[in-house]
C-alpha cells in the first residue's frame, strides 16, 4: 500500500510543533489487523475507504487553517498589499469550498455504509465562514 499524499505535510506541521486537532486525526491514522475471511475484508476495506474520506476532509481543513493564519498574520503586519491580501483571501475561500466538499463528501460516504446519524459531523469538522 502507498503513503498518503498529505504524510509529507503532517510531518513537517509535527517538527515544527504545529497544533491542530486536524493534525492530531491524520497522525492517529494507523492500519487496523481484523478477521482474515471474505466478509472481513470486505469490513476492512469499506472502512479503510471511510477513513480515506475522513483523511481528506482532515487535509483540507488544516489547508484551511494553515491559510486563515496566513491571513491573519498578513492583517497584522503593516505595509501588506492589498493585491497580496485579495488574493489569499480568494485562495481562502476556494480551499474553504473544497473543504465544505470534502465534508459532504463524508456524509454521504458515512450514508452509503449505514450511518444514519451525521450530525456530529458539523462540530468535528467546523467550515469557518468566508474571508471579505
Amino acid at each position: 500500500m502507498t503513503e498518503p499524499a498529505w504524510k509529507k505535510l503532517v510531518e513537517q506541521l509535527k517538527d515544527q510543533g504545529h497544533k491542530s486537532p486536524y493534525l492530531d486525526r491524520l497522525r492517529q491514522r494507523l492500519p487496523a489487523a481484523g478477521p482474515t475471511d471474505l466478509a472481513g475484508e470486505i469490513l476492512r476495506e469499506m472502512a479503510s475507504a471511510l477513513g480515506r474520506s475522513e483523511d481528506k476532509v482532515n487535509v483540507a481543513l488544516l489547508e484551511l487553517e494553515l491559510q486563515g493564519k496566513a491571513l491573519d498574520e498578513l492583517a497584522l503586519r503593516k505595509g501588506a498589499g492589498s493585491t497580496e491580501r485579495a488574493a489569499m483571501i480568494v485562495d481562502f475561500n476556494k480551499q474553504r469550498e473544497v473543504a465544505a466538499r470534502a465534508v459532504w463528501e463524508l456524509r454521504v460516504h458515512r450514508e452509503a455504509l449505514g450511518f444514519r446519524r451525521n450530525d456530529d459531523l458539523a462540530a468535528m469538522y467546523p467550515i469557518p465562514p468566508k474571508r471579505a
